[in-house]
């Protein structure tokens, strides 16, 4: 019989709108979804990445990556139940040389009455024992359990459907945005009610699913790789096992899921089981009722040290970003005085025409401004720094005569030539005093003798509030040539 799935290509379905489930199919990985459209299944692939990023998917695990341990347990008062199953799964060595780093769960099937009459309890008991002693310390002494706290088993045990986790599972099939992790059994619905078993395929290999009044109770991979006698033997094997256990008891009814119609050969092997048998289509999973989550530790491990790697790369890019700020910071500081300078050589050279003419204009009224006032006018002026000699008044400095008159807007040079150096003296301190050259700052080196005794002097008068640069010539002496 054809399944009643519609399978569609990677990346074509539709959002799903239910939880996605990455299950193990007859010849690989599907992914198993619920949309507008229906149940959808993508797939099978080799690998369950390549079929695409589902985050919090179900990964459903396949029978050879867990122990499936179907056990009974005895029922007593003050003990958890969970400590029970371990330490039956201890006895058998099922839960390895790290009990607890060990990955299992379990669910109860049933209840029943316990035949062994309470031998079965001699190590709950003894556990219980340390455990009372490390209550009461001060019987830890004697090591006894008070009369009335030790019980002698209440007669009842407890089917216990245990998985424990191998040690290591394929690299493949560790999917880090997973979030929950399921027995691939537990996710598909039972046949009907009482002891039933579902016969499909799994990666290529034949498994049976047993369930227990609608209850997945434990998984079983065949040896053989084709349904002919002696995959109908070891049913008939592993069905007289459970039986001799009382774990699964009179089966009512095994069911075939698988695609396509069953062949001869198929209905011959279902015809040599001691059981009612049915043909069905695979049908999509489900998640239990009271759903696990087997994660693998080093899956946790892994998401922990991813963990530690994104809060390093966080410190790292956040120590980049303030470096970059700051050099940011850095630059602006530095360029602002050198954006400012630019843009104001640019006005600058926008104003430097404008300003051109401003300067020839301001000395044109400077030139003019000359001719008109009698303190910047070059005869005026020629004529007050000559009048004393001219005229002998003040008689004080007669024997002083001027022997160069140079003049400009920025100075005024005389130069000239004194009977004695008292004489030039005078006319210097009569240059300061003068109302008329007020107007003026005059500087004058030491005179210089002559061979004839005569003083040869240098006055410069800088016009008041005016800062001009010495020139070469101003402070040589007179007999520098």
């Amino acid at each position: 019989m054809k399944a009643k799935v519609a399978k569609v290509k990677k990346g074509k379905g539709k959002a799903a709108t239910g939880p996605v489930f990455i299950f193990p199919g007859p010849e690989g990985w599907e992914a198993w979804s619920t949309t507008e459209d229906g149940v959808q299944c993508v797939g099978p692939v080799e690998s369950p990445r390549k079929l695409g990023e589902f985050p919090s998917s179900v990964v459903c695990l396949p029978s050879r990556s867990f122990l499936s341990v179907p056990i009974w347990i005895p029922v007593e008062e003050g003990i958890a139940p969970r400590e029970l199953a371990k330490i039956a799964l201890e006895s058998r060595n099922l839960l390895g040389t790290n009990p607890d780093a060990a990955v299992w769960a379990m669910d109860p099937i049933r209840t029943d009455a316990d035949p062994a009459g309470g031998a079965m309890l001699e190590g709950a008991r003894q556990k219980k024992t340390k455990l009372v002693s490390k209550e009461r310390p001060m019987d830890a002494g004697r090591g006894e359990v008070d009369p009335k706290e030790e019980e002698q088993g209440t007669g009842i045990r407890e089917l216990e459907a245990v998985v424990v986790l191998v040690g290591t599972l394929e690299e493949d099939w560790l999917l880090e945005e997973a979030g929950r992790h399921e027995i691939a059994g537990r996710v598909l619905p039972a046949p009907g009610g009482g002891a039933s078993a579902v016969l499909r395929r799994e990666l290529g290999r034949w498994v049976v699913d047993f369930y227990s009044a609608g209850k997945w109770l434990h998984t079983q991979p065949l040896l053989a790789k084709e349904l002919q006698g002696s995959a109908a033997t070891e049913i008939v094997s592993l069905l007289a096992q459970m039986d001799a256990e009382g774990t699964l008891g009179p089966l009512s009814l095994l069911v075939l899921r698988d695609e396509g119609e069953a062949s001869v050969g198929t209905r011959e092997f279902l015809g040599c089981l001691p059981c009612p048998v049915r043909a069905e289509p695979r049908v999509p999973p489900r998640l239990p009722s009271d759903p696990w989550n087997l994660e693998p530790t080093v899956l946790i491990d892994r998401r922990l040290v991813k963990a530690q790697q994104g809060e390093r790369k966080k410190i790292v890019r956040m120590g980049v970003a303030i470096y970059a700020v700051l050099c940011i910071a850095a630059s602006a500081y530095i360029s602002t005085p050198l954006v400012r300078r630019y843009l104001i050589e640019r006005e600058l050279a926008g104003i430097v025409g404008e300003s051109e003419k401003i300067r020839q204009a301001a000395l044109s009224w400077r030139e003019a401004g000359a001719l008109v006032n009698p303190k910047m006018n070059a005869l005026e002026l020629l004529w007050q720094v000559s009048r004393p000699l001219i005229e002998k008044d003040p008689a004080e400095i007669d024997g002083v005569r001027l022997t160069s008159f140079d003049y400009n807007s920025k100075r005024l040079l005389l130069q000239g030539e004194g009977k004695d150096l008292e004489q030039t003296e005078k006319y210097f301190e009569w240059l300061k005093k003068e109302p008329m050259l007020a107007a003026y700052e005059w500087k004058h080196p030491q005179p210089s003798l002559l061979p004839n005794g005569n003083a040869r002097f240098q006055a410069e008068g800088i016009p008041a509030g005016t800062q001009v640069a010495e020139e070469g010539g101003t402070d040589a002496s007179p007999d520098t040539p």
